[in-house]
């Protein structure tokens, strides 16, 4: 189980643990270093991995430690979230984000 640190996350740190199947832990804050964490949990589909309270992030660490056939399907199945999130294939994601930068600049403009 990886437990991502706060207030401040990890991205490379969390995205190697993803990568090698450990599930990553991380407590949602109010601002932009304290939420990398719940961005890439979010995009690989494992919000359940995301606390929004102290307690929350203790229980969900709790909860996997206690079970590890729940551990093993993490392990089994984190390297094909992270791929299908698209988090590194980076033609798309480029793709992807140049679309929002479109979209915002139109709003901008009206």
């Amino acid at each position: 189980i990886g437990l991502d640190t706060f207030p401040y996350h990890g991205t490379t740190t969390t995205m190697e643990a993803l990568w090698m199947g450990v599930p990553v832990v991380t407590l949602a804050g109010a601002w932009h270093a304290s939420r990398v964490g719940v961005s890439i949990l979010a995009r690989v589909k494992a919000e359940e991995l995301i606390a929004a309270t102290p307690s929350d992030y203790l229980k969900i660490a709790t909860t996997l430690a206690n079970k590890p056939d729940v551990m093993t399907e993490f392990r089994r199945h984190l390297r094909s979230m992270v791929v299908r999130g698209g988090l590194t294939d980076g033609a798309s994601f480029t793709t992807e984000i140049e679309g929002a930068y479109q979209d915002a600049w139109e709003k901008f403009l009206q």
